[in-house]
């Protein structure tokens, strides 16, 4: 006597069959794929933000705000950072002496009276990246501010070697001087000095996305100075 089969028997599926050749395909285009979707994303992360940078930066009219100066030989008419431009909220500012580099990110600026906050981080052995997870990486946060009226005493960024005057320019914005109490270019000629205080803005928020070291940033010590490269170490 033949049984016969039972239901389950009629709807087995059956078992998937895969070569070797199409396991060592796949697992080569998931290999591909992963870092080519990271490197697109940063590319549209680093746009996105530059972006919206430069339309921040052409709202403005930062001709009202700039101090004339008829002896500016670079064209700018403004003792601060880029001629006199504003610096936004949440993007990354550069700065180094020597091959100490570091950076920090402007919080909130003009929001509680002339004052800002900032995230900073440094490290003082030439590299240009800042994880915290690194040893060699400082981090911390700080407050600049507030301005006294009539005190004559700027508010300052002040982290590790650095310390940048800073002044607010409205909410979210704000002004950054490059030459420090003691160290101005026009007055001590100290702006070749290796361990000189430049400085450097960029139009990215993302610290994972920056390298102090990248030949694309320029560090200047003053409206004067004509610029050091990321990748280019400071003279004795």
């Amino acid at each position: 006597m033949v049984e016969a089969p039972t239901p389950r028997s009629r709807f087995r599926l059956p078992a998937p069959r895969f070569s070797l050749r199409a396991l060592f395909l796949a697992v080569l285009l998931v290999g591909v794929a992963i870092p080519l979707g990271q490197w697109a994303w940063r590319r549209y992360v680093l746009y996105r933000d530059a972006r919206q940078y430069a339309a921040m930066q052409s709202a403005k009219n930062w001709g009202q705000y700039r101090s004339l100066a008829a002896d500016s030989s670079d064209g700018s008419d403004s003792h601060s950072v880029d001629g006199g431009r504003g610096i936004p909220d949440d993007y990354v500012i550069l700065v180094r002496r020597g091959l100490t580099f570091g950076c920090f990110i402007p919080r909130k600026q003009f929001t509680a009276g002339e004052s800002a906050l900032f995230d900073w981080y440094y490290r003082e052995d030439g590299g240009g990246t800042f994880d915290t997870s690194d040893p060699n990486v400082k981090s911390g946060h700080g407050f600049s501010g507030a301005y006294v009226p009539g005190s004559g005493q700027s508010p300052v960024v002040k982290f590790g070697p650095f310390a940048i005057e800073w002044s607010g320019n409205g909410p979210g914005w704000g002004l950054l001087y490059p030459e420090e109490s003691g160290d101005r270019d026009e007055e001590t000629g100290n702006k070749g000095r290796a361990d000189a205080l430049r400085i450097g803005t960029t139009d990215v928020k993302d610290l994972r996305l920056i390298d102090a070291r990248d030949p694309r940033w320029i560090y200047k010590s003053a409206r004067t100075d004509p610029g050091l490269a990321g990748d280019q170490d400071a003279g004795p």
